[in-house]
């Protein structure tokens, strides 16, 4: 079998938008949504939402991931613009994503195979975190870090 350039089948990443409309009162809002995501983009959202839901005992809750989860695929498919002091309070704005329908459509206007990708790289990685965690090397590092830390009062 002869070998084809992949060059020469002309492929492009998909990059359309699907349109979307909010009602706010009387006034009809438009906003975007990415159909396809970039690779580089996917880890990055998938590294953000582990690194936002972790607390500071190293456990990762489950209502933490959901709702760091919603957050950034809104941020990283919609071109909808969040405002620091939103930013500030999450549950608050994954409230508001949640229970006007916006979350929704953005996960019914993307890919499934997408969304479900994404879901399941972030309980992977956790997965693998705890794994670590509790293998011999985790352990022995967390020892460690925990002598360093020691502070010893002559």
């Amino acid at each position: 079998m002869a070998k084809v350039p992949f060059t020469k089948l002309g492929a492009k990443i998909n990059g359309s938008d699907c349109r979307c409309s909010y009602y706010n009162d009387d006034q009809e809002v438009f906003y975007e949504i990415k159909q396809y995501l970039p690779v580089e983009e996917k880890l990055n959202l998938v590294s953000n939402v582990i690194n936002a839901s972790v607390d500071n005992y190293g456990y990762y809750n489950p209502m933490r991931i959901k709702i760091f989860l919603v957050l950034e695929i809104v941020q990283a498919y919609t071109n909808l613009g969040f405002t620091p002091k939103m930013l500030e309070n999450p549950f608050k704005l994954y409230d508001l994503l949640v229970s006007t329908g916006i979350f929704k459509e953005v996960v019914s206007s993307i890919s499934p195979d997408d969304w479900q990708d994404i879901q399941d790289s972030v309980w992977a990685t956790i997965d693998s975190i705890y794994k670590y965690k509790n293998s011999a090397v985790g352990i022995l590092e967390s020892i460690g870090t925990d002598y360093e830390n020691l502070n010893l009062d002559a």
